[in-house]
């Protein structure tokens, strides 16, 4: 360190961002300040009194939440040794690979973090939930959210997602790999309000212990106001918090991390560039590219008591969701979320005016236990612009109906999720009366770019035109994650600080811990991908119709044919030439086969074929023989009466499978008036809106009514016999 300065890097901040930079920089021998302006929370010293002077709020006693009203958008942070991961959800998931578009650069995406995620992973010792201590149970919200999507037919969509929470006995204490005492979740439900067990994995508990294990230097209390360049480096300057008459101080190094939050970050960039001058030529994009993460918050309110939804760590489960929308699909993640009893006390003790408050307990309902938070995160716009307004304090600007599909998807999902929960869902007031959205995962404003022309920093979080000053925490990101942001954070901060020791002649360094790693679980990767797959196979929406075919009841082998039709999607439906669906239902053959199950594939107007209909399907009779059915219906006229004898009277031909042509049995089976007018009143579409449901119908019915007619156009359908048609 040269004589000039304090240390060899300052870092401002001590969320993601900086508490990584601190880490690796101390482990690569660099003498480090971090400077935090909140406290440093010891254990059982987070707020739970009903009273904001208990150390809730920032505004009020430099208090744990930090809440930002930037005009169309509330930001809500935490202040304190740890940043962030003092009150965030413990999630450790990773963005969907698809969902990283041409906003974010090579550098940042999957393939080139996935490392530097296990990495983090492996700091946090992040895994999924694991059972109550006490009575070895899973949350009862984690088994209402996945009960319910096992009764959606979706059950891959939900994963549990990788939590940075130690699980164990409750009441033993043990060293994690970093050497600190911790002991097992007790279950509380009270991650997001500071945990005041020991067993919240939060960054003063890993990268902050190992910063100042290796002598780091943490400077609390202690506000950034100021940076400017002196003497080759920069020179930052702090006040004390909530003391105006203490003195600023000045604190100089060769090397600046920024990793204030978003919004700090922006914030005292475009002072410094703006207002102070001290740091001309920042990019003109600084403070573009903002994003909420597509934050949407939800309340779910139980109508019938139960088990408590306030146990165990606050988000236990993540479902992907892909809902169409207009004429395409809006993409994001569900969460479920406890409510710590202690904020609902908070707020009915600090409600404004009498009548607000008797009108919130009116409305509270008498098991607390049974209200729970329904957290959502999407791809946003990002296109938000912060700036400084009079007092130089960042402002957004930001038009929530850039984000309307967004919204109003996670708005039209509140109904199907009432219905299938048992449960009231409703929003918070800064949506239902202000249309304020609230984020917890500010993002973006200070984009990286080969120069400054297309970005605010370079490759390894670098201001263009600044050498030394750097940015590491979630500015940089580009866009939205879709998912909980922590984790890219951490590993796009891990890749950078990598980058920057080694551009200070540590050629080849690494972090240390990497001999340890091994790659990490991605539960979320899955249910992105089953959502992807679901996506393709549903898209157009699908319709389902039921009909019913019988030999006439005097028959000398009665058979009746139930089936369901299903088309999962009906663009897929429409392209494919043989124009195939799904048939399944049951089979009753008179001293062979009673209402057994059958199912196989039914061919529409198939083309090249000279059918209307081709059917192949399978069963087992009584005895468990498998048997194959095969049938075709035929149109010989386009005349009412003979269009519709063909497609009402399928003939059909079944035999053992393997057997010869001299094992099968033929008949005809139709379908007679009262059923025809049932198979046309079950006609009906599949998808996420009415609109959706009645178009996808309407498509089908326009498909068959004008294949119908145009099978006949150039002269009739050869009546062929059921083997030679090919279907076999």
């Amino acid at each position: 360190m040269s004589e000039l300065f304090d240390a060899d890097a300052i870092v401002v901040g001590s969320g993601f961002g900086g508490a990584v930079a601190a880490a690796r920089l101390a482990q690569a021998g660099f003498t480090v300040i971090v400077l935090e302006r909140g406290r440093r929370w010891r254990s059982g010293t987070f707020p739970r009194r009903p009273d904001l002077e208990d150390g809730w709020l920032w505004d009020v006693d430099r208090g744990l939440y930090d809440i930002r009203w930037l005009g169309t958008m509330a930001s809500v942070q935490a202040a304190g040794w740890g940043g962030g991961s003092l009150a965030y959800a413990n999630v450790f998931a990773r963005p969907f690979a698809g969902a990283m578009d041409d906003r974010w650069p090579v550098g940042l995406h999957r393939d080139r973090l996935d490392p530097y995620y296990d990495l983090a992973a492996h700091m946090l010792e992040a895994g999924p939930v694991q059972g109550d201590p006490g009575t070895g149970r899973l949350p009862a919200r984690t088994e209402l959210v996945e009960g319910m999507v096992r009764g959606m037919a979706m059950a891959e969509a939900t994963v549990r997602p990788n939590l940075a929470v130690t699980f164990g006995d409750p009441d033993a204490w043990r060293p994690n790999r970093h050497g600190v005492p911790q002991r097992g979740c007790a279950f509380t439900g009270e991650c997001v309000i500071g945990c005041n067990r020991d067993a919240k994995n939060s960054l003063d508990r890993n990268y902050l212990a190992v910063a100042e294990r290796e002598g780091a230097r943490a400077v609390t209390g202690a506000e950034v106001r100021r940076i400017e360049p002196r003497d080759g480096g920069y020179a930052v300057t702090t006040a004390t918090p909530g003391d105006p008459k203490a003195p600023l101080r000045e604190w100089t190094a060769p090397r600046v991390v920024l990793a204030a939050g978003a919004v700090a970050t922006n914030e005292l960039l475009l002072r410094a560039r703006d207002v102070h001058g001290t740091l001309p030529g920042v990019s003109p994009l600084l403070g573009t590219g903002f994003s909420g993460n597509g934050d949407f918050l939800t309340l779910a309110e139980l109508r019938e008591g139960g088990q408590d939804m306030a146990t165990g760590p606050t988000i236990t489960t993540s479902t992907v969701l892909d809902v169409p929308e207009g004429r395409r699909s809006v993409w994001y993640q569900v969460q479920d979320g406890a409510i710590p009893p202690q904020v609902t006390a908070m707020l009915d003790a600090v409600l404004p005016g009498r009548r607000l408050r008797e009108r919130r307990r009116r409305r509270r309902p008498a098991d607390p236990g049974r209200t729970f938070a329904v957290l959502g995160m999407g791809r946003d716009s990002a296109d938000g612009v912060l700036s400084l307004d009079d007092r130089g304090r960042a402002a957004l600007a930001w038009r929530n109906r850039w984000q309307a599909e967004l919204y109003r998807s996670q708005l039209r999902l509140s109904p199907l999720l009432g219905r299938l929960l048992n449960a009231r869902l409703y929003q918070p007031v800064t949506w239902s009366l202000l249309r304020r959205t609230v984020t917890v995962h500010p993002l973006g404003g200070v984009r990286p770019g080969p120069d400054a022309a297309t970005g605010v920093v370079d490759d390894a979080g670098e201001v263009h035109g600044h050498p030394g000053l750097y940015v590491m925490d979630g500015s940089v990101l580009p866009a939205a994650t879709g998912v909980n942001p922590s984790a890219t954070i951490l590993a796009v901060a891990e890749r950078s600080i990598e980058a920057v020791i080694r551009r200070a002649g540590r050629d080849g360094w690494r972090a240390p811990e990497w001999a340890d790693v091994e790659p990490a679980t991605v539960p979320e990767d899955a249910a992105f991908a089953y959502m992807a797959e679901r996506h393709a196979t549903t898209s157009g929406d699908g319709v389902v119709f039921r009909e019913r075919m019988a030999t006439p009841r005097r028959a000398r082998r009665r058979t009746v044919l139930s089936l369901t039709a299903e088309i999962p999607s009906m663009d897929r439906f429409l392209a494919d030439p043989l124009h195939a669906l799904r048939m399944r239902g049951t089979i009753e053959v008179a001293g062979l086969a009673s209402a057994t199950a059958i199912e196989g594939s039914l061919s529409l107007f198939p083309a090249g074929r000279n059918v209307a209909m081709a059917y192949e399907m399978r069963f087992d009779d009584d005895s468990g023989r498998p048997w194959v059915l095969t049938g075709v219906k035929t149109t010989r006229s386009r005349r009412p009466l003979a269009l519709l004898t063909g497609l009402t009277s399928l003939r059909t031909e079944i035999a053992p499978v393997g057997a010869g042509p001299e094992a099968a049995q033929r008949f005809t089976v139709h379908i007679g008036p009262i059923d025809l007018l049932r198979l046309g009143a079950s006609i009906s579409g599949r998808g996420f809106t009415r609109a959706r449901r009645i178009r996808a119908a309407a498509r089908f019915a326009s498909f068959f009514a004008r294949a119908a007619l145009r099978r006949n156009e150039h002269g009739r359908n050869a009546e062929v016999p059921a083997r030679e048609t090919g279907v076999v």
